[in-house]
């Protein structure tokens, strides 16, 4: 199996993967099969409902992932599609959790519609700071040096092997920017759910830095896997 057949084989598999667990939760109402901490403040009547929007976006996030395979017979515009598919099922999947959870992590009994507040919000105020601290770590720094170097090579093999020598500074400064906005978004998002857990309803100001996290990553997200597809051809090569 060459490597664009490897890849071809996992982004479809992924995709349908995710896809089927959105579906499974469109069917049953069901939001089990979501971490705990992600329903631990959802009152047991709004169940169903949690499922089923989060069970769409996941649905539609997987399906836009299985669009991001490399095929060659099929219009390239399907690879934009695939993007806008997949950013805008994971901005659902994550605002539901949000809208119904109170907030993205919440400790508690399950079904109980209240957090557990017995730990000091000192303790997960500080592990979300950590948490976003190392996410920065991993996307920020290797984003900038992309950016400062001209030299996409960090990316893997399989996202260079098309583009033009000429493209590599302009995929590195695309893919470095793209990278730098959705680990500074992913970050905010998982600070500020650190900062909601064990508040409901959650406050306006959480709300909004959460929506603008979520935001940067989308937008982030986009732009990366854009990028690569425009200079590359595809996402896979």
């Amino acid at each position: 199996m060459d490597s664009q057949t490897a890849g071809f084989v996992t982004c479809l598999l992924c995709g349908l993967l995710v896809a089927a667990t959105g579906v499974y939760m469109l069917v049953t109402g069901n939001p089990r099969i979501m971490h705990g901490y992600h329903f631990a403040s959802t009152p047991i009547e709004k169940w169903p409902a949690l499922a089923r929007w989060s069970g769409a976006g996941l649905a539609a996030c997987g399906v836009g992932c299985a669009l991001l395979v490399p095929m060659s017979p099929l219009p390239d515009w399907l690879s934009i599609v695939g993007i806008v598919l997949m950013v805008a099922g994971l901005a659902l999947t994550l605002g539901a959790v949000v809208h119904f959870n109170g907030s993205l992590f919440s400790f508690g009994a399950p079904g109980s519609g209240a957090s557990d507040s017995s730990a000091p919000r000192a303790l997960t105020t500080g592990l979300g700071i950590v948490i976003a601290l190392i996410v920065c770590g991993v996307t920020v720094i290797p984003g900038a040096m992309m950016i400062a170097s001209g030299d996409p090579s960090m990316l893997h093999g399989y996202h260079l092997v098309n583009v033009a020598a000429d493209d590599l500074p302009a995929l590195a400064g695309w893919v470095g920017g793209g990278t730098i906005t959705l680990g500074i978004g992913l970050a905010l998002s998982i600070l500020v759910g650190f900062l909601m857990s064990g508040r409901r309803p959650a406050l306006l100001w959480m709300k909004a830095l959460m929506g603008a996290g979520l935001a940067l990553f989308g937008i982030g997200l986009a732009v990366t896997l854009g990028a690569i597809i425009h200079f590359n051809g595809s996402l896979m090569g």
